[in-house]
């Protein structure tokens, strides 16, 4: 926030203009060098272990080419498309929506997006609402001018509203896969946005479901692209239910994929950037973590000629060892247009 101060600096995109956008180097720095730090040491590493546990999954998945092909479920995963058509969505088993379909979050706006939604040819759907969508909200409704008991959208038999709910969904090579769907987010905006709460508020302590295969919120978990606007509570379920993988949106500019992995490493990088952020813990503590980053950060480096010629070694990982992360958001940034891809993932 320091660097936005700086209006020439913005002006010539040194700087960020808005905690919307995605912050640059001296945005980092100026705010934090130890975060800056962090970010980048974590970034790396991420990076490496993703690719490579991508990698042993790929060849994991030749080796018994047979037996897998046909037990892989496609996931195309897509949020924020704010009355927009996207073009080419591609084709799966699964298709996902994370939230807001729409600007203004009327009945007829939502169901021109349930109508297109309906007409791509993915043998499931499951939707959520995001913070736009008002009329899934009473109170965000009446806050809107709707009439409390305004008739809301039609869904087709094949696509599931999720709110604060679960859904088995059973595809035809005989996988099935517990979705959980929840729109919640912490308070960005007017009271006709719909389900929002208190950044403070432990609203998602002990929601999810322990067996859940999916989690599908609006929000993305704090720290992950998110630019720095996502929810600690959200965090902390996900760190507790650890999912195979994480849908949400929100955060236009966080737009992406990441592999996150639950261990110490991790938890270093988030507890530096909180402390660090909230301005609380001691300067010996925060270098302690970043010194754990930077041993991390290392070990991929040592690591990556094991990995890249021994990928099996990270193939052992199993459900609950590592997570997903999809922002699927569709717009480009702030500038009200599509321009982002289309997240597709084999699970």
């Amino acid at each position: 926030m320091i660097c936005m101060e700086f209006g020439l600096l913005s002006r010539i995109g040194l700087c960020r203009s808005g905690p919307w956008e995605p912050p640059t180097i001296l945005d980092r720095f100026l705010a934090s060098p130890l975060s800056a730090a962090a970010y980048y040491l974590y970034s790396w590493v991420v990076g490496v272990r993703g690719w490579a546990a991508s990698r042993a999954a790929k060849d994991e998945a030749e080796m018994n080419e047979r037996v897998e092909a046909n037990r892989k479920v496609r996931i195309v995963c897509i949020s924020d498309t704010h009355d927009r058509i996207v073009p080419d969505v591609p084709d799966g088993d699964l298709l996902i929506h994370a939230g807001d379909l729409t600007d203004h979050g009327t009945p007829a706006d939502l169901q021109k997006q349930i109508d297109w939604l309906a007409s791509l040819p993915h043998a499931h759907k499951v939707v959520i609402c995001g913070n736009h969508d008002s009329w899934f909200d009473a109170g965000a409704r009446v806050a809107k001018g709707m009439a409390a008991d305004a008739a809301g959208p039609v869904f087709p038999d094949n696509m599931y509203y999720l709110e604060h709910s679960a859904r088995t969904v059973e595809f035809a090579n005989g996988r099935s896969l517990k979705v959980y769907g929840a729109p919640d987010i912490p308070r960005c905006g007017p009271e006709s946005f719909s389900f929002q709460y208190e950044r403070d508020a432990h609203l998602w302590k002990n929601a999810v479901p322990d067996d859940v295969d999916i989690l599908v919120t609006h929000p993305p978990p704090r720290h992950h692209l998110d630019l720095g606007l996502g929810c600690a509570g959200l965090l902390e379920e996900c760190w507790r239910v650890r999912p195979p993988l994480h849908v949400f949106g929100h955060v236009h500019w966080g737009a992406g994929r990441q592999t996150v992995f639950w261990d110490e490493t991790q938890r270093a990088y988030e507890v530096l950037v909180e402390t660090e952020t909230t301005q609380t813990g001691s300067l010996g503590s925060h270098l302690s973590y970043l010194g754990r980053l930077l041993a991390a950060a290392t070990m991929a480096t040592v690591l990556l000629p094991v990995w890249l010629f021994a990928p099996e070694v990270l193939a052992a990982d199993g459900r609950g060892a590592k997570t997903v992360l999809i922002n699927a958001g569709q717009m480009l940034g702030n500038t009200g247009q599509l321009g982002e891809n289309v997240q597709v993932i084999d699970l």
